[in-house]
């Protein structure tokens, strides 16, 4: 028995040793197994993006990086996050985001409602609560042309529009008082139909550059006319030309006095009248006796004499010397054979006179100048200045016309530091361009430039591009660190 209670207890201790060496081995292994398995979990989640995992991490990052853009209440729209450069989990254990885009869709931005903003930012960092690193950043700022801002004290809001170039035009209304230094100079034909001196518009200088009449006609106007005195029958204006001390005007002819248009009576007595060899006869009679006074017509200053040449009396001619011409001129007071024609502008005179069956004929002819001074002003309240340029008459005239002037502005827009600058390269006005520095030498400017939001160090505004009905902005920068809020303008 003794034996045998030996030999059961030992085959007891050593099946009992064996079992424990074999559960041991076996939670070895399991122990072993969770702890691959856990590995595996690990790698797996930073390998590949697991659903569960990705989307909390990621609403978490969206959070954080929104509290970042803008301060509380500072946007009307939320931002859209998207987190970008593979599998959050890894990211997020190195304390770096390798890439996040941002888009603010309505924020205020240098002072404009409503602009957009869209942003890539790589290499993320949070080094403290209230800052932001970012290893590269490129952005755009995008402001709709019914946004951007009008001049400040402007009557009219300005039409922004995208030109066929590409570049940037904007429509204003420039007021009068703009306009106070402009200097136009209008080249005028003149011209002689009738009586009438017509003066034709041809050429307008204005801004440096100098324009066909007929591209402007709303602002040179039309033909000008002007009544000029009337002239005796016979007598013709013959020309009209502007030089430099005035308008000279030339004009000559004959005047005609008919013979039944003299005078019926002299000293009292009836007289009628014929022409014999280029003299005028005068005839009359003396106690009851027919005699004709043949006499010759003198000018003399502004005067016509009939200058008695001989007297036909008793069927005879006699001279001057004759007693009986001598006794019959005697009866004559020859202040009757004299009358004063019709005063003449200066520069023109009598030239002869002469006699034939058709009457008393004198000649004139001259040129006559008015000087510039002289000229009628047109209307309006900016004095005009008439002069003579290459046969032309020119009208200057410093000052608008006291009308609000529609303008197109053309031009490229620009960055300059942190200006925006949208002055311009050309100027249309009156439906024609010019070179802006010509016309701004001249107008008062209107506001083209607008001071941008202040970047944080190392971030820079890199230029502007103009889109259909935008004008977007652009800038980038390297190791940037940006303060909560910054982004967007503001400051927490």
């Amino acid at each position: 028995m003794p034996v045998n209670i030996g030999m059961t207890e030992v085959y007891r201790a050593t099946h009992l040793a064996g079992f424990r060496l074999r559960l041991r081995k076996r939670w070895v292994a399991i122990a072993a197994s969770v702890v691959v398995l856990i590995v595996a979990v690990g790698m797996l989640a930073l390998a590949v993006p697991l659903p569960i995992v990705e989307g909390f991490l990621t609403r978490q990052v969206m959070s954080r990086v929104s509290d970042q853009v803008a301060c509380p209440g500072a946007l009307a729209t939320p931002p859209v996050v998207t987190v970008a450069g593979g599998p959050l989990v890894p990211q997020l254990l190195r304390g770096n985001l390798d890439e996040l885009r941002l888009s603010v869709p309505d924020a205020t931005l240098s002072g404009v409602p409503h602009a957009s903003f869209v942003a890539t930012m790589k290499s993320v960092s949070q080094p403290t609560k209230d800052s932001t690193h970012v290893g590269s950043l490129d952005a755009t700022v995008t402001i709709g042309f019914e946004h951007l801002p009008a001049a400040p004290g402007a009557t009219t809001t300005p039409t922004f529009r995208r030109a066929p170039d590409g570049g940037l035009t904007v429509a204003v209304v420039m007021p009068p008082e703009a306009a106070k230094n402009v200097h136009a100079k209008l080249f005028l034909r003149m011209a002689i139909v009738g009586e009438t001196a017509r003066s034709i518009p041809d050429k307008l200088e204005i801004f440096g550059q100098t324009i066909s009449a007929a591209k402007v006609s709303d602002l040179t106007g039309g033909v000008r006319t002007e009544k000029l005195p009337h002239l005796p029958d016979g007598v013709a204006y013959k020309s009209i030309a502007p030089q430099k001390d005035g308008v000279h005007v030339a004009l000559a002819g004959v005047a005609t006095t008919a013979l039944s248009e003299l005078p019926t009576q002299v000293g009292g007595r009836s007289v009628t009248y014929s022409a014999t060899g280029g003299l005028l006869g005068i005839n009359t009679s003396a106690i009851g006796v027919p005699l004709t006074i043949f006499t010759s017509p003198v000018l003399s200053g502004g005067a016509l004499t009939l200058t008695p040449a001989k007297v036909h009396i008793l069927g005879g001619d006699h001279g001057l010397n004759d007693p009986i011409a001598k006794l019959v001129l005697s009866q004559v007071d020859r202040k009757d054979l004299s009358r004063t024609l019709p005063a003449l502008p200066a520069g023109v005179t009598y030239r002869s006179a002469a006699v034939d069956a058709g009457g008393i004929r004198v000649a004139l002819a001259g040129v006559t100048v008015k000087p510039f001074s002289a000229l009628a002003q047109p209307p309006g309240d900016n004095p005009t200045v008439f002069g003579a340029e290459d046969g032309f008459l020119t009208a200057s005239q410093k000052g608008g016309s006291g009308d609000a002037t529609p303008v197109l502005l053309y031009g490229r827009p620009q960055i300059h530091g942190a200006t925006l600058d949208i002055s311009p390269q050309q100027i249309e006005m009156f439906g024609i361009r010019f070179p802006a520095r010509n016309v701004l030498r001249e107008v008062a400017a209107q506001q083209t430039t607008f001071p941008l939001q202040a970047l944080p160090a190392n971030l820079r505004y890199d230029k502007v591009e103009v889109l259909p009905a935008a004008l977007r902005i652009h800038l980038s920068g390297k190791d940037v660190t940006l303060a909560r809020g910054s982004l967007t303008g503001g400051s927490c």
